[in-house]
């Protein structure tokens, strides 16, 4: 049983141009995964930068939290003018131990600057209320008829963090 000299010859496949081609697309996008990794765990670290500016407070702020042993009630309002402020501002203080019991929004004239109100007397609650939020002037307005211990009406120079918003 011996080949014959006359069967026609198979052309060689083009395996090495497409294995080249192959190879060079799971290289391109090992890097591209590998880039996105290492940007994401060198950010995933970084606070939250406090600014008089109206940015959030560093997440390691420990003042820039509601007090361990005491439930702060706080009532947000949104007053900028900006819709969805006020819930942006729910979910950033309720990170922050702060217990928001109610958030709407003011009608009227927007506000400029974002005013707290103290109605408990707590004014060091109040002030840990400004250092959360990054900005405002705090008031006392004593009121034991309210449910919450704090108001804010968040005016348009807070500015909320660039993380992207939760469902």
């Amino acid at each position: 049983m011996s080949t014959s000299p006359g069967w026609p010859s198979m052309p060689a496949p083009d395996v090495p141009r497409r294995t080249r081609r192959g190879w060079l697309i799971l290289a391109l996008l090992t890097v591209v995964v590998v880039g996105a990794g290492a940007a994401w765990w060198l950010d995933r670290g970084a606070p939250v930068v406090a600014s008089a500016n109206g940015t959030m407070a560093a997440v390691d702020d420990s003042l820039a939290r509601a007090p361990n042993d005491s439930r702060v009630r706080v009532r947000v309002l949104n007053s900028s003018g900006t819709r969805g402020y006020a819930r942006r501002a729910t979910l950033e203080l309720r990170d922050r131990g702060f217990d928001v019991v109610e958030y709407e929004t003011e009608r009227g004239k927007p506000r400029n600057g974002t005013l707290i109100v103290s109605h408990t007397g707590h004014g060091d609650w109040a002030d840990r209320l400004r250092r959360a939020v990054g900005t405002g002037s705090i008031e006392a307005r004593p009121d034991s008829l309210r449910y919450v211990d704090l108001t804010i009406f968040v005016g348009r120079d807070w500015k909320p963090s660039s993380e992207t918003l939760r469902p």
